[in-house]
């Protein structure tokens, strides 16, 4: 068997021919780093804005929050007639899982014939602090409230 010297060792065929094939290869290969990413709820690049009110409601006061009140609006409707505007009427609302609470008042039910919506104040007393928020709740399909919009109001 023939055997080749490489810096004073020898070197059998079958390994030299691997290091040649090795050595070649190296050549074809690369290495990438990614510049953007396949996940679209969390997108790599994010731009900077300012936030805005209904941004900051949206962080304060979560979805579980928002069902509260609704369910509230919906306990409210039961009880009173919705077509006469404007009434006096202050509930409060407790989530137990968040631990958030508040009060609504302001009701306006001047629009509710013609739209299915109210519109209301709500306090709320969440880890952020006690702020002050306008909303609107809405009449969904099955005829129950639903939050559709909430803001921070400035006091």
């Amino acid at each position: 068997m023939r055997s080749y010297t490489l810096g004073g060792g020898k070197i059998q065929p079958l390994v030299a021919a691997a290091l040649a094939l090795a050595v070649c290869l190296a050549g074809c290969t690369q290495v990438t780093v990614p510049t953007g990413s396949n996940n679209v709820d969390t997108p790599t690049v994010l731009t900077g804005s300012i936030p805005s009110p209904s941004d900051q409601a949206y962080s304060d006061v979560n979805a579980d929050d928002r069902a509260v009140i609704a369910e509230n609006l919906n306990t409210l409707s039961d009880e009173l007639d919705l077509t006469e505007t404007d009434q006096d009427v202050m509930l409060s609302w407790l989530n137990p899982v968040s631990g958030n609470s508040g009060t609504l008042t302001q009701i306006e039910t001047g629009t509710f014939d013609a739209t299915g919506c109210l519109s209301f104040r709500t306090t709320a007393n969440t880890i952020a602090g006690i702020k002050l928020y306008s909303g609107t709740a809405c009449r969904d399909i099955t005829q129950r409230f639903a939050v559709t919009a909430l803001s921070v109001t400035d006091a």
